[in-house]
């Protein structure tokens, strides 16, 4: 294996299984060294075939499990049923599996404990601190001097990490204890782990660093083999800690160091970005998400699914014919994913040259951009350290300027935004050329070694086959925080008004955040008829009214081909450090002619979010294997892994889906997301596992009366008080409080005299004649929730409600009952938009569109029976959804409808409504 760790395979037919866990435990006892101990079983009728070796070929009922790692046997024996190639693929994966989980968070715990050690002691010399967190802060805008501090002192460890992975391979670069050279012999065993006898704590780690010399192994490494992008800002920090003294920088060194020899093994594991995403403190400003491990690894597996065509990935050379970008690399998560995949579809189809395939891809297919220096340096490294024997001429990374500071006002990788060349602030490729630049730097490693600043640097984007991003969240309402990294105001508006203005010829909007503005840059350079964008983006991009530029701008420019959902409650989110829910995207950029046959989005809605890279792995491969349900037909497709249902898929064609929501995504089950589709669509009542269905009048909410105003201009138009005025409010969402469909006012409001948000006086009397006694929830949270429609006794605004004007008493009763029905329920979860797992939207305009009973259809009878129901259930206590399927009052009030209006018996879909794992907050 890559890391010098070895697998032991124990073979067996499978009718010999006892004697084969008799030799693992032999084997495992005997090597405890090992990584890993398994077994594998043949299935027995292979024994009558002549050619063994050929069969092997298209079997796909191997068994392997693992009896253990390290000579400590394994928990519990989970059978994996796979083929040759599949076995083949999940033996690569398994170091990362096995020490991927538990050793890398515990060497990332490890790892960041020495980081904090070296920041804490030079944090005490306040120049030297100072000078380091200025060259992090330079280019990555961390305001915060701690955390800029931190990341430097990251850095160092991530270059003491590369050299020695490096002198591995390459006899002419030493290990760091061989570059540091002590005075006295008796300090190496102290750094392998023994404390030396008669040495004191002081002079111990003084005496480490007397004579250093990383800083000459680092400018020797540069000037030698290259991988300037891994050292020379590592060698800049090093520079200023070494203008200090020897007990300093061996106070620095000497954790970091320690830290580096108790993770060794783990060095190819994307520990320093894993370090990276915990370290940034103002993440929430910069919308700095990274993806995690196992997401990237599924991702990229499925983005080459059948795609390229009629590719011969043995061909070492393949690979570098493409262009793959990442225009918010990060860390480099996303690019490593692609190169491991490349790597992995290379050995499978039997190709024997992974170090020029490396070598290729790095120098001339991967391109990354982003706007933190330190980022690029990490993603160098983990490139890099995938394969530390190869030598790279170049590596197509760039720092993209972040500026506005003076006449010129610079977006990072969105200067790419309609233009195929930008500036670039530090480039580290020897291939970046342009015109002057706002004090463009260059760093980049060529064949002598030559490194430095050179002014006027650009950076071409190319046409790209692949564009896979997971870019910036943050959006452009609350206080407006995009590009909040950057701390001046002034700028930071500069900043805003220069995209606003570009996004105007651009299908994007910026409310929904600068992710949507990432995907409109994106979009034109890829190929047409071959181009691929593979996406992480926040859930809202499926139903979000803010995203519907962007869902028609893949609609008309890409074929939707799969996107990902996690129904998982215990990880809604595919990034690391954020618990938004979000979802994996690929889609295809259409011909430049259009056929005109229909495609199909094919929606994957997973039941376990994959926790590790061997867990993506078979994701994938289900997701590969199995075939979409059609949703306008029956059935389930269920997704399995090791004979686990932990998902399902459904295909739905592109032009159900235009114009409007991405509903695909709304439900984890297939057949809930029918029953939703058949209503909205079709007015139909349609309860799983019934034969037919039953039609009723539907309208869109709009028609039955005016939806009032939302929290925020009630913000701009009216102080909240305790004290009773004229302008009664309905505040909150308690579970406690609000238990049942009738209502009293909590609250009051007092209009401004001076409005905010720049509104004339008198808004406030403006907004209160939209109030109303039907009240809507706006936002809630289906775990807790109960009831999601209000009559209150008094016409009220409300802050988590939506206040809606019908023209009677009857329509504000029966519209209360209906929405708080299992029926009502299901369309408000269809229309929902999600934001957090079980913390769940209804947008202005979407519940403006939201198909209702048709009131005014209704024979007399049938309306006064519903605001009959509605006074019989007025004061009835309601559960919470998860207990909705055996809640009394929910259940009198769906038998209720179901009389009025002849409908079958609700009580199918009721169970399934509560079941839902963003309503139950349980795994299916």
């Amino acid at each position: 294996l890559k890391t010098g760790d070895a697998i032991l395979l124990e073979c067996k037919w499978d009718d010999a299984a006892t004697q084969l866990e008799t030799q693992l435990q032999e084997r495992l006892a005997a090597h405890p060294d090992r990584l890993a101990v398994a077994g594998v079983l043949y299935p027995s009728r292979l024994k009558q075939v002549d050619d063994i070796r050929q069969a092997l070929q298209t079997v796909g009922d191997l068994q392997w499990y693992l009896a253990g790692s390290r000579g400590a046997p394994s928990p519990e024996r989970h059978i994996r049923q796979v083929s040759a190639a599949g076995l083949a693929d999940q033996l690569r994966a398994l170091p990362l599996e096995l020490e991927g989980v538990d050793r890398v968070v515990a060497a990332a715990g490890i790892i960041g404990h020495a980081v904090e050690q070296a920041a804490q002691t030079i944090a005490a010399h306040t120049r030297i601190a100072r000078s380091i967190a200025d060259i992090i802060a330079e280019t990555d805008r961390e305001n915060d001097r701690r955390a800029a501090l931190r990341i430097g002192c990251l850095v160092l460890f991530n270059a003491l990490a590369f050299q020695n992975r490096l002198s591995i391979v390459n006899d002419n670069v030493p290990t760091v204890l061989q570059s540091l050279r002590p005075t006295r012999t008796e300090i190496l065993p102290q750094l392998s782990g023994r404390r030396p006898r008669h040495v004191s704590e002081p002079l111990r780690v003084a005496t480490v660093v007397n004579d250093i010399g990383l800083r000459e192994t680092w400018r020797q490494i540069c000037d030698t083999i290259d991988y300037v992008p891994v050292f020379d800002l590592a060698i800049k920090i090093l520079n200023e800690l070494y203008s200090g003294s020897a007990e300093l920088v061996g106070n620095a060194i000497a954790p970091l160091v320690g830290a580096m020899r108790a993770t060794g093994r783990l060095a190819g594991h994307d520990l320093s970005g894993r370090l990276f995403h915990t370290l940034l403190t103002d993440a929430k400003f910069t919308g700095a998400y990274y993806t995690s491990v196992p997401a990237a690894t599924m991702l990229a597996r499925l983005v080459f699914e059948g795609w390229p065509p009629q590719v011969d990935w043995s061909d070492h050379e393949f690979p570098a014919s493409l262009n793959v970008a990442d225009l918010a690399c990060g860390t480099g998560t996303l690019l490593i994913a692609v190169a491991a995949e490349a790597e992995r579809r290379h050995l499978a189809a039997g190709g024997q040259d992974v170090s020029a395939l490396h070598k290729a891809m790095v120098e001339q297919a991967i391109h990354g951009y982003d706007v933190q220096l330190s980022a690029i340096h990490f993603a160098a490294t983990s490139l890099a350290m995938l394969n530390p024997a190869v030598q790279f001429d170049s590596m197509n990374l760039y720092v993209m300027p972040l500026d506005a500071s003076g006449d010129n006002v610079s977006l990072g990788s969105l200067d790419f935004l309609g233009e195929d060349e930008a500036a670039v602030q530090f480039a580290m490729s020897p291939e970046a050329t342009g015109v002057a630049t706002n004090g463009a730097q260059k760093v980049s490693g060529s064949g002598n070694g030559a490194q430095g600043a050179a002014e006027g640097i650009t950076a071409r984007l190319p046409s790209l086959d692949l564009a896979i991003m997971n870019p910036p969240f943050t959006r452009s309402v609350i206080g407006n925080r995009l590009f909040g990294s950057v701390a001046d105001a002034a700028e930071r508006r500069k900043m805003q008004d220069e995209l606003a203005r570009r996004l105007r010829s651009r299908q994007a909007q910026a409310t929904a955040g600068l992710g949507a503005a990432f995907v409109a840059t994106a979009a034109p350079k890829l190929r047409p008829g071959e181009g691929r964008l593979a996406l992480v983006l926040p859930l809202t991009l499926c139903t979000g009214p803010s995203w519907q530029q962007t869902r028609s701008l893949i609609e008309r420019q890409f074929a939707l081909d799969l996107v990902i959902a996690s129904h998982d409650p215990l990880r809604y989110n595919f990034s690391d450090s954020t618990n938004l829910s979000e979802v994996l995207l690929i889609a295809t950029r259409r011909p430049a002619s259009n056929s005109n046959v229909e495609h199909r989005t094919t929606f994957v809605n997973l039941w376990q979010n994959p926790a590790g890279v061997l867990d993506a792995h078979r994701m994938a491969q289900a997701i590969a294997d199995t075939t979409p349900a059609n949703v306008e037909d029956t059935g389930t497709a269920l997704l399995s892994s090791d004979g686990r249902h932990v998902g399902e898929m459904v295909s739905i064609a592109e032009s159900r889906l235009a114009g409007g929501q991405w509903f695909g995504v709304q439900f984890a089950r297939a057949d809930v997301t029918r029953s939703a589709l058949r209503l909205l669509d079709d007015g139909e009542v349609w309860i799983p596992g019934a034969i037919s269905a039953k039609r009723i009048p539907v309208c869109a909410l709009a028609k039955l009366g005016q939806v009032g105003p939302d929290a925020r201009r009630l913000d701009d138009g009216f102080e909240r008080t305790d004290a009773v005025t004229a302008y009664p409010l309905v505040d909150g969402h308690d579970t406690e409080m609000r238990k049942s469909m009738s209502c009293s006012p909590n609250g009051y409001l007092a209009p401004l005299v001076e409005p905010r948000g720049g509104q004339k006086p008198g808004y406030g009397d403006r907004l209160w004649s939209m109030s109303s006694r039907l009240l809507i929830g706006a936002r809630f949270r289906l775990n807790t929730g109960r009831v999601f429609a209000l009559v209150s006794d008094t016409n009220a605004l409300g802050r988590m409600w939506w206040p809606m004007q019908v023209e009677s008493e009857l329509f504000e009763k029966a519209l209360a009952v209906w929405l708080n029905s299992s029926i009502g329920l299901l369309t408000l979860l269809a229309t929902r938009n999600t934001t957090m797992g079980a913390w769940v939207q209804l947008k202005k305009s979407d519940l403006e569109r939201l198909p209702v009973l048709n009131l005014r259809a209704l024979p007399e009878t049938q309306l006064q029976a519903m605001a009959d129901l509605f006074d019989d259930l007025a004061d009835a206590e309601f559960d919470r959804l998860p207990a909705m399927a055996d809640c009394p009052a929910r259940r009198r009030l769906d038998e209720g409808i179901a009389a009025i209006l002849s409908l079958p018996d609700l009580s199918p879909l009721r169970r399934l409504l509560s079941t839902e794992p963003v309503v139950s907050n349980r795994r299916l």
